[in-house]
């Protein structure tokens, strides 16, 4: 049309011709402008997005492929049931093993008995055994001319008036308990005499036991107990803390004063487990010693505590060390302790010095460097990182092993009544002497040193919550000890009772049960048990526990028991009266190829 304005590419508006002379243009625009770093730019940005939504539609395919389908068929519902099933029982396993676990450990490790126990308990010995002037204290021990030494109970105490009042109450009913230290480690908090009374126990008034407090100025802990003994009138100290009620205090005793100059102290069975592979040994430098806790009862000699107290003289420990002195006292002995397995009476837990700290850490920090003193010393070395001991300190070590051997001790745990001990010859650990401290300072590891203990055949947490030793005598049928080896011939088990037993009322001649007149009753769950009890057992009787004589008897099996009637013990040149009795022993004549299980024991009418 005339007149009409053109476009400059000369072609009309919105005509195809129009359209491709614009593409044109626009391309030879590009073509002119784009440069190789251009084009880099280009194609790398075009690679990404190619990337980035191939992996979204990936997740999406993936997503869409594990959903369900909208209405799942009945077979694959159970398949799918089927597949998780296993890994749901597992966990739940897990789970009931775990608990059962717990409950088996409360109940191996503690007494909840303490409200019905303690208040009526009295002990077997007679106040006139104690009668007559005990003997100055003289650390020799030579002018003992009775058995039944007197002692002196050392009690700490902190920030538990109330437990220290129950347990200065129950000591008072033991008459070889004849003076009593009280050391209050509280300085914010003093303790009074008139906070401890006079006790009534069943059989009337018991005389009380001279007693002396100390209120302390400073917490020094555990140094406490060793610088309190040393202030007894008596050679003999039974050590003990706030918060725990020995009930065991007859059979400790009478354990004691079969060996007067060792320490003899008891723990429950998960820390006597934890204990048995913290034992050390190397006759190459005459090492044989154990640790052990003291707070729930000790009986240690006097000696003993002097001997420490010279060790840590020469040894330039610093003051925080000191204080820890639980952790070097057993060690620096050089001997193995007598420790009892058993459930224990726990108080008024709280305020502990334990509760505040990461208390296995120093634990193991100080039994590593008590370990590591020892060592030097025994050695001879002479000093450890610049701290040296005195000129002389291995004069201050017993280089030889006590009697009696470590081998040679049988007694595993009180019985639940307090009127025997537990004794068997079948160890549930293994003996010492398999593994091997260092000498060498470069090997000197607590940790590596338990490993080795563990990698022998050593029992599990679950099988010592389950047959630790004092199930055969809680009085609790339901319990059972069992040995973790089988037993051979001349394995035994047996009891040592407190006194004789005409002394305790017993006799084992005279015992009713139902229409059966039988003196001794052993039950059990294992048939193999209960057939060895039966077929190939002698029962062998002793007054002292170094002769013993054998006695014939009649056997009838039950239902889940063995009973034993009518002893006849010796021969007849040398003759056995049951009253006098004091150690009963179950061996064996022949090997049996299970293990022993024992759930309880009927003594002269007391089930133990």
């Amino acid at each position: 049309m005339p007149g009409d304005i053109l476009p400059l590419h000369g072609h009309r508006d919105g005509s195809r011709g129009e359209m491709v002379q614009t593409i044109s243009s626009y391309a030879r625009n590009i073509v002119r402008r784009m440069t190789p770093t251009r084009i880099i730019i280009i194609v790398c940005t075009i690679l990404a997005l190619y990337t980035f939504t191939g992996s979204i539609s990936s997740s999406s395919l993936q997503r869409d492929a594990k959903k369900p389908a909208a209405n799942p068929s009945f077979e694959e519902l159970r398949n799918r049931r089927e597949k998780n099933s296993p890994m749901l029982m597992d966990r739940k396993t897990k789970v009931e093993r775990e608990r059962a676990l717990l409950e088996w450990e409360a109940r191996a490790n503690y007494r909840t008995d303490l409200t019905e126990a303690g208040p009526g308990r009295v002990s077997a010995f007679s106040p006139s055994l104690f009668s007559a002037p005990a003997p100055v204290s003289s650390l020799s021990g030579s002018d003992r001319t009775s058995k039944f030494i007197p002692v002196t109970a050392v009690l700490l105490s902190w920030k538990r008036k109330e437990g220290a009042k129950a347990v200065v109450a129950h000591l008072r009913k033991y008459p070889f308990i004849k003076e009593i230290l009280i050391w209050n480690n509280n300085p914010d908090f003093a303790l009074e005499l008139s906070d401890f009374g006079e006790t009534r126990v069943a059989n009337g008034t018991v005389k009380s036991p001279t007693i002396s407090l100390f209120n302390a100025v400073e917490n020094i802990h555990d140094f406490a107990k060793y610088t309190t003994c040393v202030l007894a009138k008596y050679d003999h100290c039974y050590i003990q803390d706030d918060d725990w009620i020995n009930l065991s205090m007859d059979s400790m005793y009478t354990a004691y004063i079969d060996a007067p100059d060792s320490l003899l102290t008891n723990t429950i069975p998960s820390m006597y487990a934890q204990q048995r592979s913290w034992m050390f040994q190397n006759p190459k430098i005459g090492l044989h010693t154990g640790f052990s806790w003291l707070g729930c009862g000790s009986f240690i000699p006097k000696k003993t505590v002097f001997r420490f107290q010279m060790q840590l003289g020469g040894s330039n420990l610093w003051k925080e060390q000191i204080t820890l002195s639980d952790l070097f006292f057993t060690l620096w002995r050089n001997q193995y302790p007598t420790v009892l397995s058993q459930a224990l009476a726990p108080l008024d837990q709280s305020s502990s010095w334990s509760g505040n700290i990461d208390q296995w850490k120093i634990v193991y920090q100080h039994l590593k460097y008590a370990m590591e003193r020892l060592t030097t010393v025994l050695a001879g070395e002479g000093s450890i990182q610049g701290s040296p001991h005195r000129k002389g300190a291995k004069t201050d070590f017993i280089a030889e092993e006590e009697t009696p051997l470590f081998k040679d001790r049988y007694l595993r745990s009180s019985c639940g009544n307090d009127k025997c001990l537990f004794q068997t010859n079948s160890d549930l650990f293994p003996k010492p002497e398999l593994v091997n401290w260092p000498i060498a300072s470069e090997e000197w590891d607590i940790h590596a040193h338990e490993d080795k203990y563990q990698a022998l055949d050593y029992p599990s947490p679950e099988f010592v919550a389950m047959h630790t030793y004092h199930y055969a005598v809680d009085g609790d049928l339901s319990t059972c000890w069992r040995s973790y080896q089988n037993m051979g011939r001349g394995g035994f088990f047996g009891l040592q009772f407190v006194r004789p037993l005409q002394e305790l009322h017993q006799d084992l001649t005279l015992d009713t049960v139902g229409e059966h007149t039988g003196a001794i009753e052993i039950w059990s769950t294992l048939p193999d048990t209960l057939q060895a009890l039966q077929h190939s057992t002698v029962i062998k009787v002793s007054t002292d526990g170094q002769i013993w004589l054998a006695c014939a008897a009649t056997t009838e099996a039950t239902e889940g028991s063995v009973r034993f009637s009518g002893l006849n013990c010796g021969s007849d040149g040398l003759k056995q009266d049951p009253k006098f009795i004091q150690h009963l022993r179950f061996e064996l004549r022949e090997n049996i190829a299970k293990p022993v299980e024992v759930c309880g024991i009927r003594v002269a009418g007391m089930i133990l």
